[in-house]
């Protein structure tokens, strides 16, 4: 039967197939684009399942010559994620010539990348570094950070193998600054490594073991445990080379219980070889040389072949050494005649300088499209200023006529009003008579106003007292809603009061559990810290200040130790073996970092 785990992630893989399945087997082409872009999103998280889909289908299934861009970019990928060594370039160079035209540069910056992984597998590094170097410059352009960090990690790999362990650092040191801005907690981890084996490889031993524990911690923390056999395996190679056999013996076998897997690479094949070989263990080096050279990574023969020199050497039989010797040196020179540092050096050289020169030609483009558009400017502003002009002279004309009008109007004007002057005369003393009259009529209003002035009083005292009443109205409404929840709080507290009787009932009940009882369920486990801090003085809470660094699970087992449970118990009560709760306990004293050497002395001193 399968650990829970295990089970969940296979439902999970079962999943991600059934839906790809379900996608692509639909006969409706126009949605293959939408298909694609689910897949790319999936790239990261599932690459086999991607791979196995996308290998499953047909040139039949795709509709379009952009379709078939789409597919073979994924195919590319998804191969690349899975670690299966490119041997050919005509998918990538069938994109590569689809997008080098385009506008976008997100997508072409990626081509570009894929292209020189491409060219890194096959060995041809030069055009490796020269994919490389350009997917830099146009991923600069669009701020892709995450891809910016592969490019680096890419070339400091190609500078690597060609012995430039300076500028493969600097290109680490990148690399690990753009997944630092992305927050890329899958690869960061990596970048810390390779900065370690650089350092390695320049034999500053001490800051190369610094690098590798902050490695090692990161993709600890981030429960990364592939990343934690590779960095263990690599410090194991550090101790062979400062010659400490015991602590090499011991970093290889801890870094094969993280993944077992790592074994079957030709690098620590090569590995393991020397470190039997050194340890005179000459037919268990064969075994892992033998693997090395019938691998098709020509690095891992040429190092195969070395130590086969090597051991018949030892062994006093100087033909084969010198046969294997003379094997060794022509793949050497193999890797030599494909690559090297100065021409590497010279690529890149070259490509950075081309680059400089399109961009001052660039500038110097902008400089005439800026004069350009100067010249049309001032040309434009003298049209407009003689146009403004000519406005302005139509216009002061037009101002000029209209003010003969105007002065003609003023003097009729002036006429109408000496006659009003006249009619105003009049017309005030008209008004004094008319003045007179209200005034007596005052005198009759302000009696009336009196009697209007009482009603109004009367009037206001009966809408104060119906106000009133409202107001009273609505305080004896609220009072009957407070009445009803109240009634509801009490019926609340007669609920709660009878769950808390039933918490403490489980306390009473592990304090007298026995074999055959019934386990604690999830929900009583998350229960008990609760209910220790009731029982026993805020134990659970008090425990959590005093140790922030123990988690929820190791707050139970001390609840359970507090109740004088035995550690068989605790391990029946929450499904686990017996060695397991005594491992869980060794791991809370760890974290709480004290002196005491009895866990249970350490939590019946808290009160």
């Amino acid at each position: 039967m399968l650990p829970l785990s295990a089970t969940f992630r296979l439902l999970g893989l079962s999943f991600v197939v059934l839906l790809f399945v379900g996608c692509f087997s639909c006969n409706n082409k126009p949605r293959l684009k939408r298909q694609f872009v689910l897949a790319d999103s999936l790239m990261l998280i599932r690459p086999d399942s991607v791979l196995k889909i996308l290998e499953g289908m047909t040139e039949n299934d795709l509709n379009s010559e952009e379709e078939k861009i789409d597919y073979y970019l994924l195919l590319v990928e998804a191969k690349d994620k899975n670690y299966i060594k490119h041997k050919s370039d005509s998918l990538i160079n069938y994109v590569y010539n689809a997008y080098k035209n385009r506008e976008d540069n997100a997508m072409k910056a990626k081509v570009l990348f894929f292209k020189g992984r491409v060219y890194h597998d096959m060995e041809k590094f030069e055009d490796a570094a020269l994919y490389y170097k350009k997917a830099e410059t146009v991923a600069k352009k669009t701020k892709s950070y995450r891809l910016l960090g592969l490019v680096y990690n890419e070339l400091g790999g190609v500078s690597m193998w060609l012995s430039m362990y300076d500028k493969a650092f600097d290109y680490y040191v990148d690399s690990y600054n753009m997944m630092l801005m992305v927050n890329d907690t899958a690869t960061t981890p990596y970048a810390i490594r390779n900065l370690g084996r650089m350092r390695l490889f320049q034999h500053r031993y001490d800051e190369s073991l610094t690098y590798y524990q902050r490695a090692f911690d990161m993709a600890q923390m981030y429960k990364k445990p592939r990343i934690q056999s590779d960095v263990l395996y690599e410090i194991a190679l550090l101790y062979d080379q400062i010659q400490k056999k015991d602590s090499v013996l011991y970093y290889m076998r801890k870094s094969i219980t993280y993944n077992p897997d790592i074994v079957s690479t030709d690098e620590t094949s090569l590995a393991i070889a020397d470190i039997y070989r050194k340890a005179g263990k000459t037919d268990s080096a064969l075994v892992y040389i033998d693997k090395c050279i019938r691998s098709e990574n020509i690095f891992s023969k040429t190092s195969a072949y070395r130590y086969l020199s090597e051991i018949s050497e030892s062994q006093h039989n100087p033909t084969k050494a010198l046969e294997y010797y003379k094997v060794y040196s022509t793949l050497k020179d193999s890797i030599l005649t494909r690559s090297s540092a100065e021409d590497l050096t010279e690529i890149i050289a070259k490509y950075d300088n081309e680059r400089l020169q399109n961009e001052k030609t660039e500038i110097l483009l902008e400089k005439t499209r800026t004069m350009r558009n100067l010249y049309l400017v001032l040309l434009i502003s003298v049209l407009l200023g003689a146009a403004t002009l000519t406005a302005f002279y139509i216009y002061r004309k037009k101002k000029e006529h209209q003010l003969k009008i105007l002065r003609a109007k003023t003097s009729v004007y002036l006429k109408q009003i000496e006659a009003n002057q006249i009619q105003i005369k009049e017309n005030e003393k008209w008004v004094a008579e008319k003045e007179k009259l209200i005034r007596d009529t005052n005198l009759k209003l302000e009696e009336k106003e009196v009697q209007l002035y009482k009603l109004k009083q009367k009037e206001d005292e009966t809408s104060r007292l119906k106000i009133e009443n409202q107001k009273l109205e609505r305080i004896r409404e609220e009072l009957n809603r407070e009445i009803d929840l109240l009634a509801k709080r009490k019926e609340k507290i007669t609920v709660i009061n009878a769950g808390i009787e039933s918490q403490y009932s489980l306390i009473d009940r592990l304090r007298s559990w026995k074999p055959g009882d019934s386990i604690m369920s999830e929900t009583e486990q998350n229960q008990l810290p609760d209910l220790m801090d009731k029982e026993c003085n805020d134990f659970a809470t008090k425990l959590r200040i005093r140790y922030p660094a123990l988690k929820s699970h190791d707050i139970l087992i001390c609840c359970l130790i507090k109740l004088r449970i035995s550690n068989e118990y605790i391990a029946s009560l929450t499904c686990c073996k017996y060695e397991s709760v005594l491992t869980k306990r060794f791991r809370i004293k760890q974290r709480m970092n004290e002196k005491e050497e009895n866990l249970e002395s350490i939590i019946n001193h808290i009160s």
